[in-house]
């Protein structure tokens, strides 16, 4: 899969690496959300994706608390097999070949928390 097939809002299922030494980054193979493309700016040295991690929602506190940073989407929705909580967090790039597969497409309604979240992350 290469980054041109990917759009903003796309649902994919990727391999995050794991962490050496570990933290509290997401690792192993689980769906994100496009949210980024770098080669808009210019030419890449690599061919990188922005992404943003997926995590199954059962009954998180620290979302509930934080629906801005944290927003869920319920099973169902673009393929996902249970509920699901967007890691805002965690925003990351990774290496197009890590894309395993393409699960569907958000509404741009269904985008928007996602867009909003970031944007009042990054503003100044």
């Amino acid at each position: 899969m290469t980054t041109r097939a990917l759009q903003f809002g796309d649902v994919v299922t990727a391999r995050f690496p794991e962490q050496n030494p570990q933290g509290r980054e997401q690792e192993g193979i689980r769906p994100a959300i496009v949210v980024g493309f770098p080669a808009r700016l210019g030419v890449l040295r690599f061919d990188l994706v922005i992404v943003v991690p997926l995590t199954t929602n059962r009954g998180q506190d620290w979302a509930i608390a934080s629906p801005q940073l944290y927003p869920v989407f319920p099973s169902g929705i673009t393929g996902l097999r249970s509920s699901s909580i967007a890691l805002l967090d965690q925003v990351r790039s990774i290496d197009v070949r890590r894309i395993l597969n393409y699960r569907g497409s958000l509404t741009a309604e269904q985008f928007a928390p996602i867009l909003n979240g970031l944007q009042q992350m990054i503003n100044a």
